[in-house]
């Protein structure tokens, strides 16, 4: 399907006849949804135009929740369009929003900005609070994965645990934990899951064993220690707790 045609089906002629002019235009910024509150802006890249169709146009994390969350964790914001739809959807809730490379870091400023409810944090998601290092930037600003490094230079970039997360935000649980860390799962799920997993509402997460060997094996050990049910939706698999239930 033509993205025009794509568009149009989700926003109707009219809006998407907007939205095309101004991604044709190279400048595509300012843009408008029902599901945002505050204007937002993608860079000219099909990297940045895919995770608008999925974020906002599929609306893969629209999940059905029993209770209103108030603590929300977005691990791996990419350019902030996951953090900007759960605060529009949650205004209540606090949304920490975790993004490690600069120029996506950039954009998920601009992006979250209005919101006064997202907390931004440029760093990564790991098993341990360190340093870690991008390890194929070239690959695109939405696919690149890290490795851990003692040393911290001016190209590494910190790691923090959702662990301290919680702690820093005076979190006493997560309602909705967001993971799409391009294969750090692997790792996260290794380490430190003890203090948090038990205490997650609700995990959507994607799977990147086709980048890491091991993703999968890592993430399903953790979770059989505990009571989850799972669904799936899109690439997401979604992990309820059924201790909450």
């Amino acid at each position: 399907m033509s993205r025009f045609k794509n568009l149009q089906k989700q926003l109707g002629f009219f809006k998407a006849l907007t939205f095309y002019r101004k991604i044709k235009s190279g400048n595509p910024s300012n843009l408008t949804t029902e599901n945002l509150t505050h204007p937002f802006g993608i860079r000219n890249n099909p990297f940045d135009y895919a995770t608008f169709e999925e974020v906002i146009l599929r609306e893969s994390y629209n999940i059905s929740l029993n209770s209103k969350p108030k603590y929300i964790i977005d691990g791996g914001g990419n350019i902030g369009l996951t953090a900007c739809f759960f605060a529009t959807r949650y205004p209540n809730a606090t949304v920490i929003t975790v993004e490690p490379d600069t120029e996506n870091y950039k954009m998920l400023q601009s992006n979250c900005k209005p919101y006064s409810n997202i907390q931004t944090l440029r760093c990564g998601i790991w098993k341990n609070n360190t340093n870690l290092k991008i390890e194929n930037a070239n690959v695109g600003n939405n696919a690149f994965t890290v490795t851990e490094t003692k040393e911290a230079t001016s190209e590494t970039l910190r790691a923090v645990t959702i662990s301290s997360l919680m702690e820093q935000f005076s979190m006493p649980h997560i309602d909705i934990l967001k993971l799409d860390i391009e294969g750090s799962e692997k790792e996260v799920f290794e380490e430190d899951f003890e203090k948090w997993l038990p205490v997650t509402k609700l995990l959507i997460i994607e799977l990147h064993d086709n980048m890491k060997r091991g993703c999968s094996r890592s993430v399903f050990n953790a979770i059989n220690q505990y009571d989850f049910s799972f669904d799936m939706k899109g690439e997401n698999i979604i992990f309820t707790n059924n201790a909450f239930n």
